[in-house]
């Protein structure tokens, strides 16, 4: 039987999911982060597959989404980074809380996504190296070149963007795993992207993989490509991402 447990980390609403005779044993963490408009409960499937395999998932709502629900700005993607920057700066909390209730095996912790919560697993990449494993589905390492692209886009609709949204956003800089690649760090690390993808380009993803797969630091890090494709996650794509954690973290 898997444990379902809806609780807030201060103000950070999550579902803790984990086998029900495991609750108070150290067991592998990971955090796994839903996409642009969903909410934690929408990852649920991804989460229970992950906890029969003896893995404590814990599911964040994102700022603006879920339980946080704020109206969008009207502004193009302003909302969207907000929530990514949100996530970044409340996963130390999320690991912190676990720790100090001893209830990681083996300091055993991986973060995945799906879309807007891939994107936010690449940046996290960047600055964290207690991170053991992580994958990113449906989301582009690229942070700037996606931001690019949402610019470009603004533009042809005629939507209002500020003179200054590079300096705004400038803290992506910092977080673009294509700009600091190095910091994968040898870690396992699997993308999924589907060829139709109708919302993040596929391109963004492999070109990036293309790239780096025959670098030292890029050693473990695989790229499973969706023919035919679009933006969604079916149940065989969850038992891959389910069998990558259970693999390198058990």
């Amino acid at each position: 039987m898997i444990n379902v447990t809806k609780r807030h980390i201060q103000d950070i609403p999550v579902l803790e999911v984990v086998a029900a005779t495991e609750l108070n044993t150290p067991l592998p963490l990971v955090i796994f982060y839903h996409g642009w408009r969903s909410s934690k409960e929408l990852v649920l499937t991804q989460a229970r597959k992950l906890a029969q395999k003896n893995i404590r998932v814990i599911l964040p709502d994102a700022p603006n989404h879920g339980e946080r629900q704020q109206a969008v700005s009207s502004l193009p993607s302003l909302t969207f980074w907000a929530s990514i920057q949100g996530n970044l700066a409340e996963f130390e909390l999320l690991v912190d809380t676990y720790q100090r209730q001893h209830l990681i095996k083996d300091h055993q912790i991986g973060v995945g996504g799906y879309s807007m919560g891939a994107m936010t697993t690449g940046a996290l990449l960047t600055h964290h190296p207690e991170i053991k494993a992580a994958t990113i589905i449906m989301g582009t390492p690229d942070l700037n070149a996606y931001a690019q692209l949402v610019r470009q886009y603004a533009t042809q609709e005629h939507r209002y963007l500020p003179t200054d949204t590079n300096l705004i956003t400038n803290w992506i800089d910092d977080y673009d795993l294509n700009r600091h690649p190095e910091t994968i760090a040898h870690r396992p690390l699997l993308f999924w992207h589907g060829t139709q993808d109708e919302r993040i380009p596929y391109a963004q993803s492999r070109d990036f993989f293309d790239r780096i797969h025959d670098q030292p630091y890029a050693e473990q890090t695989a790229f499973i490509t969706g023919y035919q494709a679009k933006h969604l996650v079916k149940v065989p794509l969850m038992d891959k991402v389910t069998n990558f954690f259970d693999y390198y973290l058990n």
